[in-house]
């Protein structure tokens, strides 16, 4: 089998790695600039690529010259798993598997961030969907689909490690069925729903919220943590719990209580428990060591 491997995200290694022996390119996207001094950070696909001895192609659109260096590899499929564009025709119609993986129950979430979405929306039970690819996003006939339950404790990184868990035995039953064209292919029925990129002003922390809500966004941004203000500077949130029934005079965003290992801020309805933080310019660390560090106090407000 020889499959082109296309993703701009290292969450797609371990799709990649299970499939090595048979990936004979991968395609992804240039370097970007990332973090404190503007440096350019190693691309992990091709990183991970040329640690297998495997070529790659990186790419900004989908020139003539791309699409034919993609060709002259003579593909037998195509895989994709978080590459963020979208195929066009032409490299489309170089293989009859053009496969995604996406971690949704298609066609609900279709789009950037259907992980993100289904978190902050507190879903209770998703799938990994794979489906032969077309020009629209994520509407490509269903090949597989296999469901799986999502805890209200799962964050972002749980959440995916079960699409890896169902995910990799899954495509790689979709790439035999496809290629022995033994895939019984169902359309897309409904109007589904769109799982658009997360914004920046989409990471602050509303605190007249309610507090299963704001669980939900912590959970669903622990790539990159949530965030409130304390004492003028970003506070980022990585891991909470909520208390729904939990009454205080206190206003929204204001700590109602310090323990030794945690602290408790009240939101519209309910309180958050804070368990993990990262002030600003720190690491990420349990509020046990913020609490000794920082000393938060009962009736300080978190903006």
């Amino acid at each position: 089998m020889r499959i082109v491997f296309f993703s701009g995200s290292e969450i797609s290694i371990p799709f990649a790695r299970a499939l090595i022996e048979d990936i004979i390119l991968f395609v992804t996207l240039p370097p970007k600039i990332r973090g404190r001094g503007n440096k350019i950070s190693p691309n992990p696909i091709k990183v991970f690529a040329e640690e297998h001895g495997k070529a790659t192609v990186e790419l900004d659109n989908f020139s003539d010259g791309a699409v034919n260096k993609i060709a002259s590899y003579n593909p037998d499929a195509l895989l994709v798993f978080s590459f963020g564009k979208i195929l066009p025709k032409s490299i489309l119609d170089l293989t009859k598997c053009p496969l995604n993986i996406h971690p949704s129950d298609l066609p609900q979430y279709r789009g950037a961030s259907p992980i993100e979405r289904q978190l902050m929306d507190g879903v209770s039970r998703s799938a990994v969907t794979i489906i032969r690819m077309n020009e629209e996003i994520d509407k490509g006939e269903i090949i597989l689909k296999k469901h799986f339950d999502v805890s209200v404790y799962d964050d972002y990184y749980s959440f995916l490690k079960k699409v890896y868990d169902i995910g990799i035995p899954l495509v790689k039953e979709a790439l035999v069925c496809c290629l022995s064209s033994t895939c019984v292919k169902i359309p897309q029925e409904g109007e589904g729903s769109y799982a658009k990129k997360i914004r920046k002003e989409e990471e602050k922390i509303d605190w007249s919220n309610d507090a299963f809500s704001i669980h939900n966004k912590v959970r669903a941004l622990t790539r990159i943590g949530a965030y409130t203000i304390f004492r003028g500077k970003k506070l980022k949130i990585f891991k909470t719990d909520f208390i729904i029934d939990f009454y205080t005079s206190f206003l929204p965003g204001t700590i109602v209580d310090v323990k030794n290992d945690y602290f408790l801020v009240s939101s519209g309805k309910g309180c958050l428990k804070i368990i993990s933080v990262q002030p600003e310019g720190k690491k990420i660390m349990d509020s046990k060591d913020f609490i000794n560090g920082y000393k938060p106090k009962v009736s300080e407000v978190l903006l």
